[in-house]
Parts: structure tokens; sequence; C-alpha cells
């Protein structure tokens, strides 16, 4: 009986024990936070625009220099034609002085215009079947020098007859905020007139060419002509008849 009671205690004493044991792991896991996310979402209103700062832009385009330019438009070419257009730039020089050193042919414009320590010079045609432009400079941004001249230049090939245009467009560079913007300076439009008279075609042409197709052209049809006749036999020549004697004495 003693042994029974023995038993009897210590089952209710493994019992109470996990009872308590469970208990104790519910309230754990009951009161354990949240795991946190791996990635917190982002509100929206902490996100702020960027704004340029337009005094800034200001301030740097009104630092800028002013520089003379000079540059030749042709004002005619002939089909297929190639001229050479080319632009010069100098902080130090009047533009009358900057246009004696153009070397190329056509009518010399000249302007002042801002500049910056970086520019760049494009030439654009209007209508792009009317002119293969082939720049000769290595890059359109350069280097401006504050006592040197510097040049860019362009090959003009006309391609198509009729008046087209090209467009000298200069561009400064300003820095604002360690980034680089190009802002355009205004612009300046060379108008080239490409007029391809009928005479100019005609003269144009390849005439050792034609000269060939007129010289074959008039040859054969008289070399076959000469042909024929040389085929055709000798015909002897007709004899003349005779009166009767009676209508010769009749006559005489």
């Amino acid at each position: 009986m003693r042994m029974l009671n023995k038993f009897k205690k210590i089952g209710l004493t493994i019992s109470t024990l996990a009872i308590l044991t469970f208990a104790c792991s519910c309230g754990a896991a009951a009161t354990a936070p949240p795991p946190a996310s791996a990635t917190a979402p982002v509100s929206m209103t902490s996100i702020v625009p960027v704004v340029p700062d337009f005094t800034e832009i200001d301030q740097a385009l009104k630092a800028a220099l002013t520089g003379s330019i000079a540059y030749n438009a042709p004002q005619a070419m002939k089909l297929n034609e190639t001229a050479t257009i080319e632009l010069l730039l100098n902080p130090s020089v009047e533009p009358g002085v900057l246009a004696t050193q153009i070397t190329q042919a056509g009518e010399v414009v000249t302007a002042s215009v801002e500049i910056t320590p970086r520019m760049k010079v494009v030439l654009l045609p209007q209508t792009q079947e009317a002119f293969f432009i082939q720049p000769l400079h290595d890059n359109a941004e350069q280097l401006i020098s504050t006592t040197e001249t510097t040049k860019w230049s362009w090959d003009v090939t006309a391609k198509m007859g009729g008046v087209h245009r090209l467009t000298l467009v200069i561009y400064r560079l300003i820095t604002v905020d360690g980034n680089d913007n190009w802002r355009i300076v205004e612009s300046y439009r060379s108008d080239i007139d490409v007029e391809v008279s009928l005479a100019q075609r005609f003269l144009m042409l390849d005439w050792k060419w034609i000269a060939g197709i007129l010289v074959t052209a008039l040859f054969i049809p008289a070399f076959w002509r000469w042909m024929d006749q040389r085929r055709k036999p000798t015909e002897p020549a007709p004899k003349s008849k005779r009166a009767p004697k009676g209508q010769r004495k009749k006559l005489g």
C-alpha cells in the first residue's frame, strides 16, 4: 500500500511539471515579437523631388565670356562639287581681324557670341539627301584658348540640285552641381544656294562617252548602206532600141 501511494505521488509530480513547462512555452511564444521584415516599406512622402537650381544656372550663363567667330558661307555650288566650310573662334581678337584668317572661298560671316571654356559646333543639313558632310576635326567639342584661335571645318559635297540650307549651330558648356549641361547659343544659319542649270548639267556630262555613242550611231547605218551597195550585182547598161527602117525613112 505504501508503494502504491509513493508511485501516485511521483506520477502527480511529473504531471505537474509537464503542465508548467507547456504553460511557460505558450506564454513565451505569445509574447515573442514578430520577426523583422527584410525590407522596410518606403514612405512616398520621404521622396523629395530634385529641383534644378535655376539661380546657379543663370549665374553660370552670366559668367560666360564673349568671343569672336568667323566662317565662310558659300552661296552657290555645282552638283557633286565639294566645298570646305571653316569656323574660327577667338576671344582675344575682333571679328573683322578674325575674318582675315579664313582661307576658304565664300562670303565671310562674323559675329560675337558668348563662350565658355568648352564649346561645341555642328553643321547640319536641312535635307539629309542634299549634302554629304564630312567633319575634318577630331571632335565637335573643343577646349577654348583665351589667346589662340580654335578651328572647326567640314567638307561639304552637293548631292541634289535646287536651293538647300545648312545650319551652323554653336553650343557652350556650363557646369552646374558637377554636371555638364549643354546650353544652345543663338544659331547661325548659312544658306548655300545650289543652282544647277541645264547648261551646267550639259557641261558636266562625259563628252568622251557621248561622242563615242554619236560616232557609233552615225557609222553603223553608213556602213550597212555601203555593204548593201557592194552586194548588189552590176547590171549592164540598157541598149537603145533602133526604129524600123520604114520609120527611119519616114522620119528622114
